[in-house]
């Protein structure tokens, strides 16, 4: 009987030390207060919340550290859930988060610091602020930014087309460098600054009601004739679509398409780009939870491109996270990133698979009617 007792106070003491070690090393402020709101044992995480003294046990009362100790107690106590608490610390004033468990002559108190919480929710509304006023700095600015171009894009040109007289085979060969690289440049800064309106809190979405199919068919024709000359077959099938007309913002829509039609031209060097327009089948509304009764547009492009790595496939709409991978991926995210913030404005919804040296499938969704809020 003596061995098994023993046995007992040994696990005992060893489940003790045990909790006393878990409890020491926890994130949050671990208090045990007893039923006369002292402050039996803290850890070390309430050490350097509250600055109490080394060795300090049964010296503080929860109420000189919690305003308004007893009632936020009470509150915890009777909603069984954390609460929101303001803590006192030489003057100083913080909130804290304070869950309390009722124990045998007292209360087990767990609290969070939300300070440096605050500080993260108040540098991320910062920092988002900062974007929305670059964002529509930039956008403002646009035309400034690319007339410039514009016009070294236009007089080299001219140039090269004899406007200014014969040119020797040097000055021929400089202007054709000189005008290249500015038609490049104007491509990148126009899809920079598209992005960043899209991005900016200036964006006006524009809601009516349009024929989808003309628009999808007649944004397509550059596209067409683009991959007739790769010798790549492309196709729009709307066959099965019984209502063209949908309500949304239309030029939000044909950004959208024709950036992802781009990438898909660029990225495919033979077999084909296929678009298939129909309201979507019960499989496609249960894997996008779609709400019951509300009709949408299914759209789906396919192509036989390059495809890209399920790694790329995370970062393919974040221009930002591109920037050490070289122009030209910058540019394919720029276009995906307009497309997938432009199909946001229009409330739908876009997803893209895609496989390396397989090929990419664009997804997306879009309400015909108008919504309630709208």
């Amino acid at each position: 009987m003596q061995i098994m007792n023993l046995s007992k106070l040994l696990k005992r003491i060893w489940w003790l030390v045990s909790a006393y070690g878990t409890m020491e090393n926890l994130p949050d402020a671990v208090l045990f207060v007893n039923g006369e709101g002292i402050i039996e044992y803290y850890n070390k995480r309430a050490k350097e919340i509250f600055c109490f003294v080394d060795n300090s046990f049964g010296r503080y009362k929860i109420s000189d550290i919690v305003k308004n100790a007893h009632e936020t107690i009470e509150k915890s106590l009777t909603e069984q859930k954390p609460v929101l608490a303001t803590a006192t610390l030489s003057e100083l004033e913080f909130y804290v988060e304070i869950n309390v468990q009722q124990k045998v002559g007292g209360y087990c108190i767990i609290a969070r610091d939300l300070t440096s919480l605050t500080k993260e929710i108040a540098n991320e509304e910062k920092v988002a602020k900062f974007n929305n006023e670059k964002n529509a700095m930039l956008a403002k600015l646009s035309d400034d930014l690319k007339s410039p171009l514009s016009s070294m894009i236009g007089f080299s040109q001219g140039l090269l087309d004899g406007l200014g007289g014969d040119l020797t085979e040097k000055q021929d060969k400089y202007i054709k460098i000189i005008n290249s690289n500015a038609k490049d440049l104007y491509i990148f800064l126009d899809k920079l600054l598209t992005f960043s309106q899209a991005e900016s809190s200036i964006y006006q979405e524009n809601y009516h009601t349009f024929d989808v199919i003309e628009l999808l068919k007649s944004s397509a024709k550059e596209f067409k004739a683009a991959c007739e000359e790769k010798g790549i077959t492309f196709d729009i099938n709307c066959d099965e679509l019984t209502n063209r007309n949908i309500y949304t913002d239309s030029e939000a829509l044909k950004n959208a398409y024709q950036n992802i039609l781009e990438v898909a031209t660029s990225m495919t060097e033979k077999g084909f780009i296929a678009i298939k327009v129909s309201e979507p089948k019960e499989e496609i509304r249960e894997e996008y939870k779609l709400p019951e009764g509300k009709r949408f547009l299914y759209l789906e492009l396919r192509d036989t491109g390059s495809g890209v790595s399920e790694e790329d496939l995370k970062y393919l709409c974040e221009p930002y996270a591109q920037l050490d991978k070289g122009k030209k991926n910058i540019l394919r995210s720029l276009k995906l990133g307009i497309a997938s913030i432009l199909i946001k404005r229009a409330n739908g919804i876009i997803n893209i698979r895609s496989e390396l040296k397989k090929g990419t499938k664009y997804e997306i969704l879009l309400p015909v009617e108008k919504g309630a809020d709208e």
